[in-house]
């Protein structure tokens, strides 16, 4: 991933100068946006018998990081895939769960779960999926990553989030704005 511009000029995608493509791996409702040294999904899903943890693997994908809070086994209509950690596994992909569950938390604990996600961007072996059951939790901690990381002002990050990636859910959007590191 190129270095992000500390300078503010007036475009956005002049300060964030990634590239971001959809991409076709097997996740829920097609959410899956490919940035180069990261994907930003929802939830992988089952199609038939074929697993989306070997496409993913296939894909190059190096590490998984899971958004989703693990009780979400009865989510409808697309459920925490609580095999997912050993198929991932199996499949010699490394992965991280750190939950930005969809719960009454305070900002500061937000704070503490999104720089944890960053972290676990910033150190895992890359191409990272980063994902959630829908892409919107999954966007929110790409958007704490751009703050984190580029130093990128966290209004801009949450439109970048909100206009290139699956960013919708007003609560997490406001944790984001409100971002800062603990």
């Amino acid at each position: 991933m190129r270095a992000l511009s500390r300078r503010r000029p007036k475009d956005l995608a002049m300060k964030i100068p990634l590239v971001v493509k959809k991409c076709s791996l097997p996740v829920y409702d097609k959410v899956c946006f490919d940035l180069g040294a990261q994907f930003v999904t929802a939830q992988p899903i089952w199609r038939g018998k074929n697993s989306p943890y070997a496409a993913i693997a296939k894909a190059g994908v190096r590490t998984v990081l899971c958004a989703r809070d693990p009780q979400e086994v009865t989510a409808d209509p697309n459920p925490f895939d609580i095999a997912e950690a050993s198929e991932l596994v199996l499949q010699g992909v490394a992965y991280t769960n750190v939950p930005l569950p969809h719960i009454s938390m305070t900002q500061a604990a937000f704070n503490r779960q999104a720089a944890d996600a960053n972290a676990v961007i910033n150190t895992a072996q890359a191409p990272v999926l980063i994902h959630c059951s829908t892409g919107d939790r999954a966007s929110a901690a790409f958007a704490v990553h751009l703050v984190l990381r580029y130093g990128v002002p966290n209004k801009d990050a949450v439109r970048f989030a909100k206009t290139k990636l699956a960013l919708q859910n007003q609560q997490f959007v406001e944790w984001v704005l409100g971002f800062s590191a603990p």
